[in-house]
């Protein structure tokens, strides 16, 4: 390689061309449109009102308390987002829309950096899109915001040159922070840290070798150099694991927390890939998520031929090695943890590590198109025209409109199981019930506090019983009818129309109550009963 191709090429690699940069906002604006769209028409659903509530205990400290996963970090963030920006629906989500957009920022400059323009357009469109990653940047819950903590680290613990050290504390603090809000933050954490600092220990053996200075001299020069940073950093969190291990092992042996999981799926990385695509169409050949885990197979190949064609580093400079250790590995030890100890896999989880994904898709797609047109980077380059970029634009614009298209027209937010229309049902109470409430008696399953949420928020004077349960109606509030008597009793019903037994109610009140109303909603349902 020339020295002038050097030159183009280094400039390839650390300043963005102007294409690149034009192209980069206008994914952006679409992430943000994506996001940012309906982001209050739908009701927030049972998690993310148990997350509204932990935050409303009115101080810091007690919405940190009583959470199974570490010590509530996630809920600290957004007791104090809720200070800051009020307690609306749109206000509240509105955090991690904002983080999902920055995640797409972060996805594209992580993967330029560690491999080209093209790969970042791609991956960064794609993410743009995702299903899963429109869908948590649309809920009022710690995923988004936890996710951009640790890949915003990852992209300065990988950049080759020595960090600052602001830079330095800026990753402890943010991965910190994000291993103290979920354990699977924390096992994405971990593989990332222990896959960049095994790889630089192996590149400097690698380079010491040729120097033999001595392996005192090794280590202190290893010391000195970006993978001393990494360790630093890593024995950082390493403290942090210890000193959270009785937490960690106590949550993990709850089985409160486990037993609504299901089994792993037979699939289990097409299954979350269904997640990851917003489409669920399926083709005459295959489904696209089996397509595109039959494409992740095939990357080591596509690597190999690429490296043939166009060897520029030695192997273990890749950029594969990270993301596919940081991804594949923490499904495989998941799906590996839920078969031999106790159900684990939730489509959610992986939120933490999904941009690898996303990244690989870049990288892999990249290099086919480096294949097809022959051509490397460095005799591709091209300020102007570069027909590579233009075929990256263009295969990630068929990608993004087809997903859009099944965003847009037929994904339905209340199909998943459990998305009940808390908001619907509250605004129907503060509209047909009276403020007098001396003869009406209202009974909730599940707990009062999903509606009352939405209630008190609306400034509504309606009162639901307090002593509602998650399972049936209790038999104090049966007491409380029939020694009460009062002229109408109302049940409402919400988060699983399933898991409740409805006929439970009516059965007690029969012979004194008369059924005049039921009201449907999504996953939800309002029965009113007048005494006879």
């Amino acid at each position: 390689m020339t020295s002038e191709k050097q030159q183009n090429f280094c400039q390839e690699t650390e300043k963005p061309s102007s294409l690149y940069i034009r192209v980069l906002v206008v994914v952006l604006a679409f992430s943000a449109l994506m996001r940012f769209r309906n982001l209050d028409t739908e009701s927030f659903w049972l998690d993310e009102l148990t997350t509204l509530s932990a935050i409303s205990q009115g101080s810091w400290r007690s919405t940190m308390e009583g959470w199974l996963s570490m010590v509530g970090m996630g809920t600290w963030l957004m007791y104090y987002w809720k200070v800051l920006v009020g307690d609306s629906d749109f206000a509240l989500r509105s955090l991690s829309a904002i983080c999902g957009v920055l995640l797409v920022l972060v996805v594209s400059e992580f993967t330029r950096k560690i491999h080209d323009e093209k790969a970042a357009i791609i991956a960064s469109s794609m993410i743009s899109i995702s299903h899963l990653a429109i869908l948590y940047s649309q809920e009022f819950r710690p995923y988004m915001f936890t996710t951009l903590f640790i890949w915003s680290s990852f992209y300065l613990i990988r950049l080759d040159r020595k960090l600052r050290p602001f830079e330095i504390l800026f990753c402890i603090i943010l991965l910190s922070f994000s291993y103290l809000v979920h354990y699977l933050a924390g096992l994405a954490i971990v593989l990332g840290l222990l896959t960049d600092f095994t790889l630089r220990v192996v590149n400097h053996i690698k380079n010491e070798e040729k120097h033999q200075n001595g392996w005192k001299y090794s280590v202190f020069n290893f010391i000195k150099s970006k993978g001393g940073q990494t360790l630093q950093v890593s024995v950082s969190i390493a403290f942090l694991a210890y000193f959270m291990l009785d937490k960690m092992i106590y949550d993990s042996s709850n089985t409160g927390h486990s037993m609504w999981i299901n089994d792993v799926p037979k699939r289990p990385v097409v299954s979350l890939f269904d997640y990851f695509f917003a489409f669920d169409t399926r083709g005459y050949f295959t489904d696209i998520a089996e397509f595109m885990w039959y494409f992740v197979l095939a990357t080591p190949v596509i690597l190999l031929i690429h490296r043939f064609m166009f060897k520029k580093k030695g192997v273990l400079e890749e950029a594969e090695w990270f993301v596919w250790l940081v991804g594949g590995g923490t499904m495989l030890i998941v799906v590996i943890y839920s078969l031999q100890v106790r159900n684990l896999w939730v489509s959610r989880y992986f939120v933490f590590s999904m941009p690898a994904w996303y990244m690989l898709f870049g990288l892999g797609i990249s290099r086919i198109i480096d294949i097809i047109q022959f051509k490397d980077i460095e005799s591709n380059f091209n300020p102007k025209f570069d027909v590579s970029k233009i075929i990256a634009i263009t295969f990630s614009a068929i990608f993004v409109l087809y997903s859009t298209t099944w965003l847009v027209e037929d994904f339905n937010y209340y199909e998943k199981n459990g998305r009940s229309d808390f908001k619907g049902m509250s605004i129907w109470l503060d509209d047909n019930v009276d403020g007098n409430q001396d003869d009406v008696f209202i009974v909730s399953q599940p707990y009062s506090r999903y509606w009352d949420l939405y209630l008190d928020r609306m400034g509504s004077d309606v009162e639901i019983d307090v002593d509602s349960d998650w399972g049936d109606v209790t038999s104090g509030q049966v007491t409380s009818i029939l020694d009460d008597e009062p002229t109408e009793v109302i049940h409402i019903r919400g988060h699983r129309l399933s898991m409740w037994d409805y006929d439970s109610l009516t059965l007690v009140l029969k012979s004194n109550y008369e059924l005049v109303e039921s009201v449907d909603f999504i996953e939800g349902q309002i029965d009113v009963y007048h005494r006879i």
